[in-house]
């Protein structure tokens, strides 16, 4: 096996004969082909799909290996050298691939301060010739695959959305072309009117159309393939009446995803009513949804509408379904089939119309099969169902999401932090989010509220108030901890104490050096020291 003489980079990089004629690079597998080949797969999809979707596919899939080749850097990333001299590995990165030769023009860079400011001039790019030998010289850019690459890896290695915009190209008639990367939120208007990077990098949340979106919405954001598959049934469901049932585990965004629906829906100008059905009693559920008619029993001294008749017209989100009663479960059924409901103590038909869009994060087969849930109701919420994928399944959205929290909570609570330490970004990448977007979300909120004014935010920011058995510590250090997951495997099965079999192995690879063993798991001297004291280790 040969392996590449390029420093650091070499062990990642593999290929061979005896590698069984493979390629790979940090365990991924990569394969060469021709320059005109490449050059006739992106003319066959400019000419299949028109240049815009085009453009918008192909970005999508150059932040796809972008972010791969973050995730390689950070493993590379050495305390001994500032963020400038990482970030210049990328360089030796993508020039593997035989893609272009980067020149650095402008690199500012620093985590911890949150910035980012670079100007690179591009040689020989693929995407330019290709361009030129199947449809000539162009006025606008044409190297979007480079674009979102600079994209995808610069915002894994910041922890924060980068977006990188193409300034001049050479199917334009330049010499050679020339990209501007800045973090999203630093695109000023003009800036976001004149990109064409950013349309295709953010689903539904456009830099060119919602200068505000990052810091004043709650609109959906994502870039992953995972969250594409979930908009595009989205996007083919919304102009109907179906109801939609919307399944995924807790904190994945089943709300925002149904009022995204709504929007998109040609009932946006009309009502959006959420109901948890879970948060109401048992005894007003009925009420609660099909409205109450003055005298129905004590008390109700007035007649008072239910959330479907406040509805009308618009849509009735349900979320957490499956705690429905079987009475409740069967007038919605009847609300469904016939458009129609009962108050409670009415004999009154009164017609609605309603698109009810349902969540929930149980296993409603699994309901039905054990007597909890009416078949019936089951098959007819079931017309159009949509998985929203856990957060550990589109990782590359996680540094757009962590900018749409860092940025909404510093205005909310009016704080300034400045940006993240490496170890902070690492942890935010590497953490399994068990609690998916709303565990993120709350771990941005708080770390936003505790870092000081024009200071990163640090690890122990992060790691403040979570639980104490699963501390938030990096799954891919190369301190020794690049086998946490099967530590932690094996603490389970033996029963053991997680807490206390990380803290002894991070003790053992310091050396018993208790600051170093405090870094490495992304905490203070203090707090690793009380941890050890109380389990008893020193």
């Amino acid at each position: 096996m040969v392996k590449l003489n390029a420093g650091r980079l070499g062990p990642y990089f593999q290929y061979g004969p005896s590698n069984g004629g493979q390629i790979h690079l940090d365990g991924q597998r990569m394969v060469l082909f021709y320059a005109s080949a490449f050059a006739e797969y992106r003319r066959g999809l400019i000419d299949l799909c028109g240049e815009k979707s085009a453009r918008s596919l192909i970005t999508r899939v150059g932040y796809a290996e972008g972010v791969k080749g973050g995730n390689l850097l950070r493993k590379l990333y050495s305390a001994d050298l500032d963020d400038t001299a990482n970030y210049r590995l990328s360089a030796a990165i993508h020039e593997l691939a035989g893609y272009v030769s980067l020149e650095f023009t402008q690199l500012s860079i620093d985590t911890r301060r949150g910035v980012f400011d670079v100007e690179l001039t591009m040689h020989n790019s693929i995407e330019a010739e290709s361009h030129l030998s199947t449809h000539g010289s162009s006025l606008e850019p044409v190297c979007w695959l480079l674009m979102g690459y600079l994209s995808g890896y610069s915002s894994t290695f910041m922890g924060r959305m980068v977006v990188f915009r193409e300034s001049r190209c050479a199917v334009s008639g330049h010499d050679s072309c020339h990209m501007v990367g800045r973090l999203a939120s630093h695109w000023s208007d003009v800036d976001r009117k004149k990109s064409q990077a950013a349309g295709p990098l953010i689903s539904r949340l456009s830099l060119e159309s919602k200068a505000k979106s990052l810091v004043d919405t709650d609109e959906i954001v994502g870039v992953s393939s995972a969250f594409h598959s979930v908009i595009c049934l989205v996007d083919k469901v919304a102009s109907t009446r179906s109801t939609v049932l919307l399944h995924g585990e807790t904190g994945v965004g089943k709300e925002v995803i149904a009022r995204y629906l709504h929007k998109c829906s040609n009932r946006a100008n009309q009502p959006f009513i959420a109901v948890n059905c879970a948060a109401i009693p048992v005894s007003l559920i009925e009420s609660e949804l099909f409205g109450v008619e003055r005298g129905a029993f004590s008390g109700a001294t007035h007649s008072r509408l239910g959330r479907f008749e406040r509805a009308d017209g618009g849509t009735l989100f349900l979320d957490e379904i499956g705690t429905l009663d079987f009475a409740a479960q069967g007038k919605l059924l009847r609300v469904l089939q016939e458009g129609e409901l009962e108050r409670l103590g009415d004999q009154r038909t009164r017609k609605v119309d309603v698109r009810v869009i349902a969540a929930t994060n149980n296993n409603l087969r699994t309901e039905v099969r054990e007597g909890r849930f009416r078949e019936d109701l089951f098959f007819r919420l079931t017309t159009f169902p949509i998985r929203v994928p856990p957060l550990r399944e589109r990782r590359s959205d996680i540094p757009l999401l962590v900018e749409f929290f860092f940025q909404r909570f510093c205005r909310l609570h009016k704080k300034n932090p400045s940006g993240f330490t490496p170890e902070a970004i690492t942890i935010l990448m590497d953490h399994a989010y068990p609690g998916n977007i709303r565990q993120l979300e709350h771990l941005i909120e708080r770390a936003v509220i505790l870092a000081d004014e024009n200071q990163a935010i640090e690890s122990y920011h992060l790691n403040a108030f979570e639980d104490e058995s699963t501390p938030l510590i990096p799954k891919n250090r190369a301190d020794g901890f690049g086998n946490l997951d099967d530590i932690l495997h094996d603490a389970r099965k033996t029963g053991r104490g997680l807490e206390n079999e990380v803290l002894h192995i991070a003790i053992k690879n310091a050396n018993g050096n208790v600051s170093q063993a405090a870094r490495a798991l992304g905490l203070t001297r203090r707090q690793l020291g009380y941890k050890l004291k109380k389990q008893k280790i020193l």
